[in-house]
């Protein structure tokens, strides 16, 4: 009988553990990275790797696109033991697209694991891409476990909220 009990136990720790998370960020931004800081981009995506504590099964791959011009910007996608880290600047964004007037770059950035990121593992990474100085932040966790449930909203723009109170707000462990 006590068999039986410990194998449950331990289903119901590996069934907390998958939650196939889909982190979704789109950030508008006053700075951009240029060609030339691919092995930065590359930096900072095993630095948010190692801070969630997700393995990279490869080294980033960064990539600057040129052509076509309203796709110019910095490109990398890096795959992780649980699947994948990606993201991609837009350097000259159609400003119809953009929320807030003092943005100058557009970046969508996504990980998805069929592990678990919490907010703590958010916060993380809000905070690793902060040096471009956001102006506007949609955020979304999605959990994929058994349908689309949206776990988490995160939204803020520089004309109502400064951002280091935003920042401030955020419990960062």
């Amino acid at each position: 009988m006590p068999i039986n009990k410990t194998r449950k136990n331990k289903r119901n720790v590996t069934a907390d553990l998958i939650q196939h998370h889909h982190f979704l960020l789109r950030m508008e931004t006053l700075t951009c990275p240029s060609v030339d800081d691919k092995d930065m981009a590359g930096e900072l995506i095993s630095r948010i790797l190692h801070d969630i504590k997700m393995k990279p099964l490869d080294k980033p791959h960064v990539y600057y696109v040129k052509e076509p011009h309203y796709n110019e910007g910095l490109t990398a996608i890096c795959p992780i033991q649980t699947s994948h880290i990606a993201f991609h600047f837009w350097t000259n964004p159609e400003p119809k697209i953009l929320n807030n007037s003092e943005s100058k770059c557009l970046l969508q950035f996504d990980i998805y694991t069929c592990g678990s990121l919490s907010l703590n593992n958010i916060c993380q990474i809000l905070h690793h891409l902060t040096v471009y100085k956001p102006t506007h932040v949609n955020a979304t966790l999605i959990n994929r476990n058994h349908s689309m449930t949206v776990e988490r909203l995160i939204r803020w723009d520089k004309t109502t909220h400064e951002w280091t109170q935003w920042v401030d707000r955020i419990p960062y462990m």
